[in-house]
């Protein structure tokens, strides 16, 4: 078998609800590498969001949904919005009461409410005080979260914008707005009470960037497999020739896929590279 490069989205694909990756699927990455082939994370995580992953071992990482790729720890592709662009989207948000983040390659620049709502999902009511403030520095340290003032007074290149409202009727017109620029991902409920999503600027993906890096490997498109859970994977999965979406991914995305594994929780990654053939 010819050498394949293998591309993972990172939540809900690679790693558990809790944030961890299985022991199996971490071994099933180890063989992979160690027969031959290439494993690359592709997630719209920063590269502060990966920092944790990285002892597992990859021969790169796409992040940010495309916007910043490293292939054997070199940076090799970097896009950041325009001024223009960027001042666009913030304008919009704050006009319609819209909370966001800036995400830049190294940190994340968001508010304290912000990163309550990221976390508050995970608690239960009694939990709400005693965990909140422990969680919430795990989590500063694990995405070297910023506040917004700090990028005021130091301001960086950002790749992209996550945001979070609490009724979708709100997101209509920054949709509207929006879209002509940016692709504008609303993310599946993962609470009750909070909608989030993200804006990237045209152009910029995942499929592009697997494009770009299956390029610089000198394969084909014939020798890459990704694996992916949300819409947000769509042009990953689109793009790449045999497209995983995971048993727990949504069901728009899994009418794009050449095959369905099992769900993150039950070592999906580890079961399809294995019938693969990978692991042998």
């Amino acid at each position: 078998m010819g050498r394949k490069a293998i591309f993972l989205d990172v939540d809900g694909t690679l790693t558990l609800p809790n944030g961890q990756v299985s022991p199996k699927v971490e071994e099933a990455i180890s063989k992979v590498r160690k027969n031959g082939h290439y494993v690359f994370l592709c997630t719209g995580r920063n590269k502060a969001g990966v920092r944790a992953l990285m002892p597992i071992g990859f021969d790169g990482i796409i992040c940010s949904a495309g916007g910043y790729i490293e292939m054997n720890g070199d940076k090799v592709y970097e896009s950041s919005l325009s001024q223009e662009d960027l001042q666009l989207a913030r304008d919009v948000f704050d006009q319609h009461h819209i909370m966001y983040n800036l995400e830049a390659t190294h940190m994340t620049f968001q508010d304290e409410e912000m990163n309550k709502e990221f976390i508050k999902h995970r608690l239960t009511d009694e939990r709400l005080n005693s965990e909140m403030i422990r969680l919430l520095n795990e989590q500063k340290d694990r995405f070297n979260i910023h506040s917004l003032e700090e990028y005021e007074n130091n301001p960086q290149p950002i790749q992209k914008l996550c945001f979070m409202c609490d009724d979708i009727q709100k997101l209509e017109k920054p949709k509207e707005i929006l879209s002509e620029k940016f692709n504008f991902i609303i993310h599946e409920i993962f609470s009750q009470d909070v909608i989030n999503g993200e804006i990237i600027i045209k152009g910029t993906n995942k499929g592009n960037a697997v494009q770009f890096v299956t390029e610089k490997l000198g394969l084909s498109l014939e020798d890459t497999i990704g694996f992916g859970d949300s819409m947000n994977d769509y042009e990953m999965i689109k793009v790449c020739h045999h497209a995983v979406v995971m048993g727990n991914g949504v069901k728009e995305l899994k009418q794009y896929a050449s095959s369905i594994c099992e769900s993150v929780e039950d070592d999906g990654i580890y079961h399809e590279l294995k019938r693969l053939g990978l692991l042998n």
